[in-house]
């Protein structure tokens, strides 16, 4: 940028290598005349070189040409086109320092062309620099130094398994115990109940025997209901006392487990669980139907979790038409400065027009070159994402990167050229086509010759004090320096570039202006030029200046295009997981309810004897306190004593319980009338309830006499007696089968158990 705008603004050198100063006739006034080197004029081009030589200053006779090397316009310039061909070349050196005239030759030694290089000898400076002058780059990549500044927490994998011995152990001890309890209490009874031997005796009609059946089975049933007993004692036990606390705690017991299964299994069942579902290396499709319906809980973990932007995003731009139009060739450059002369009138467009279109030309040649350059750190830069970003995010941030992109490369190209502009101003700098100072010759004190220089003024604004000082460009008379026509638009000022930001194309979307141009510019031939078309779809005017459009890069439209296909694919997911709300399944349901229902069976089996054993017949081997006199049945008093020291009823420690032994006490008691708590039967002496309970009560439960199982009331024995034989045999026979059953049902869960889980993460 440097270099163009040093061209554009006509910077003369103080070698005066690209303008010579002319004193005229009046030996007062000066003015400057370009250079040209090999027929190139400096002031349309800034490269123009010829060979670099070594001449004799007193015959003018060139003594040596320096191999590779050449003057020109700028010296820089010069330099960027010179080779060091001479200086691989001792010889040349040599020979140089011949021509050097100095007082103590300098031992210089030539540049060793052995040594490996990507250059040659033949090679530009301009080349050089373009590579940074740099042979090989050398990095070095310590990834144990890496690593020991990450300092990971903890490490994790996951490994596809299955469960292990002891979870498939436990589970399985966990469920056999419920799954035998229940089988066993089960089996046995539905056989009894569903399957009937068929009677060995004569067969009744099929409508009575199933009036009978009818007519018997609820009664059996409610006798069976009410006579069952899981808490029976071995040997069975006659008492009345303990019989009815087991009946009782048979029924909390099925209340209480009955409850605890039906609480268990709402619980279960109902429950909400979080479940994670996996969906191996899915493609697009799939990705989107998931996304679909899951976008809050979807993750899809990239493979690849680093990106550049040029695989899934582009920028395209379409540049102002100026920038392809013919103002800004080199042929429209020569055609307009063919008319260039040296004058005094610094308004007059040959004087300035084709540095400023130089300038303009060499605008649009850095915007592109920076927007290119811009473009390519731009592709490279990272898309980083862990897992795969959405659609509408992806395409979020994809526009906002291309706006980021858009707003740090126009602010770059613009900051760089507003430091030139200031610092071109900061530093007074001498412009050849002397627009911002005039010299001339004066004379100092001592008579002797002096150059001067004196600031040029444009409208009342003085070059000294801004550079944004301005008038309109014209074409003038060069007999009369009156305006002969004012250029539309164009404005010339201190320098080249600042005139040029101030002013518009407006003549040159116009025919008409153009063709006025040049007749003015009187050329050989005239050149063909067309005007830019007003007709595009443009978001500048005809009147927006140059500066304008240097702020928006002369950029017309900017085209980006996402491409969330490829950013997939580049991604590249090796799975995707998601999470749903849901219940669970009826095997978790069944596994869980028989892992807990033979533990829950020997928790309530312990317990609830324990709480039902309450005493209902305090003188049944009565006992008294010897403090407070109470009487309590002995062996619930035993209970008592065994867990508490002090008497129920007076809570003093250390009491004694003595049996009641008076003969007279007793007799009384026993001529009292009681009622039996099973059959409701009353006035049964109570020496006599002993034999009731154990002979002659109806409802008393006891046991088949052909051992078969049964247990009922009395009453119902001689009616079981008839049936048990006919069907002892069969039931004997399916009864066997129970355990059959329970392994198909384990060998099932076992196969539900050693199944392949989800991963495991460790």
């Amino acid at each position: 940028m440097v270099r163009k705008t040093t061209q554009g603004n006509a910077f003369l050198s103080g070698q005066l290598t690209n303008y010579q100063l002319m004193v005229l006739d009046d030996k007062q006034t000066v003015l400057t005349i370009s250079m040209a080197y090999s027929g190139c004029s400096c002031h349309l081009s800034s490269t123009c070189v010829e060979q670099l030589s070594i001449y004799d200053n007193s015959t003018n006779i060139r003594l040596f040409d320096v191999p590779g090397f050449y003057t020109g316009c700028y010296v820089i310039e010069a330099l960027l086109q010179s080779t060091l061909q001479c200086f691989y070349d001792q010889n040349c050196i040599d020979e140089l320092q011949l021509y050097l005239t100095t007082a103590s030759p300098m031992n210089a030694t030539a540049l060793d062309p052995s040594l490996s290089s990507q250059y040659s000898e033949n090679s530009t400076i301009e080349h050089l620099l373009q590579s940074l002058m740099i042979e090989d780059w050398n990095s070095t990549q310590l990834y144990d130094r890496y690593y020991n500044e990450c300092q990971p927490i903890q490490c994790t994998y996951t490994t596809e398994t299955r469960n292990s011995v002891i979870y498939i152990i436990t589970t399985m001890f966990g469920i056999v115990g419920g799954l035998m309890t229940v089988l066993r209490c089960v089996v046995p009874r539905v056989v009894n109940l569903v399957r009937k031997k068929r009677s060995q005796l004569p067969q009744s009609p099929f409508g009575l025997v199933l009036h009978t059946y009818v007519c018997r089975l609820f009664p059996t049933l409610k006798n069976y209901c009410l006579t069952f007993n899981v808490f029976k004692s071995v040997p069975p036990s006659t008492d009345e006392h303990k019989l009815k606390n087991q009946l009782i705690s048979t029924r909390i017991f099925i209340v209480l487990l009955i409850l605890s299964l039906t609480i268990l299994l709402l619980y279960t069942s109902l429950a909400d669980i979080t479940k994670t579902i996996n969906v191996p290396t899915p493609d697009l499709k799939k990705y989107e139907q998931l996304y679909f319906k899951y976008s809050q809980t979807l993750t899809c973990p990239c493979k690849q979790i680093s990106i550049n932007y040029e695989k899934f995003l582009s920028i395209e731009y379409t540049f102002h038409q100026v920038c392809t139009s013919i103002f800004i060739t080199d042929d429209w450059i020569s055609y307009i400065g063919m008319s260039y002369e040296a004058t005094s009138a610094n308004i007059n467009f040959q004087w300035t027009a084709s540095n400023a279109f130089q300038a303009l030309h060499a605008f649009c040649d850095l915007i592109e070159s920076t927007i290119n350059n811009s473009l390519i750190q731009f592709n490279s830069s990272q898309y980083i994402t862990a897992s795969i970003a959405s659609s509408e995010l992806f395409q979020l941030q994809a526009r906002s990167f291309v706006k980021q992109f858009i707003l740090s490369t126009t602010n770059t190209f613009v900051l760089s050229l507003n430091t030139i502009r200031n610092s071109t101003h900061g530093d007074g700098l001498l412009s050849g086509l002397l627009t911002n100072y005039e010299i001339t010759v004066g004379t100092s004190i001592s008579k002797e010759p002096i150059v001067l220089g004196a600031p040029v003024g444009y409208s009342k604004c003085s070059c000294a004090l801004s550079s944004t000082c301005i008038a309109q460009s014209s074409f003038l008379n060069s007999l009369s320096n009156m305006d002969s026509f004012d250029v539309p638009g164009f404005y010339t000022g201190c320098y080249v570039i600042e005139a040029l930001l101030q002013s518009t194309l407006q003549c040159f979307y116009d025919q008409t202006c153009i063709d006025n141009l040049q007749i003015y510019l009187s050329p050989p031939v005239p050149m063909d030029v067309t005007a830019l078309t007003s007709l595009l779809l443009s978001q500048y005017s005809e009147n927006s200046t140059i500066e304008y459009l240097l702020n928006n890069l002369m950029i017309e439209e900017w085209n980006s295009t996402q491409s969330f296909d490829q950013y997939y694919n580049e991604c590249q997911p090796m799975e995707c997981t998601y999470t749903i709300e849901t219940r669970n399944n009826v095997i978790y349901i069944i596994t869980t309810i028989f892992g807990v229902i033979g533990g829950l069976i020997t928790v309530l089996r312990c317990v609830v004897p324990q709480v039902v054993n309450i005493c209902n017949e305090p003188f049944q081997s009565p006992m008294n306190c010897n403090s407070c006199g109470n009487t309590y049945c002995q062996e619930c008093i035993m209970q008592w004593m065994q867990q508490q020291l002090s008497c129920p009823s007076c809570r003093q420690i250390g009491n004694q319980f003595l049996p009641v032994i008076s003969r007279v006490v007793l007799n009384q008691l026993n001529r009292l009338l009681v009622q039996c708590t099973l059959c409701q039967q009353m006035n049964i002496q109570r020496s006599n309830f002993n034999d009731h309970i154990s002979c002659t009560c109806p409802k008393q439960i006891v046991n088949c006499t052909d051992n078969c199982g049964w247990k009922g009331c009395r009453e119902n024995l001689q009616e079981h007696l008839i049936e048990c034989r006919r069907k002892q045999l069969f039931t004997d026979h399916i009864s066997k089968y129970w355990k059959n059953i329970a392994f198909v049902i384990l060998a099932i869960l076992f196969f539900y158990i050693i199944k392949p889980h989800d991963n495991k993460k460790y």
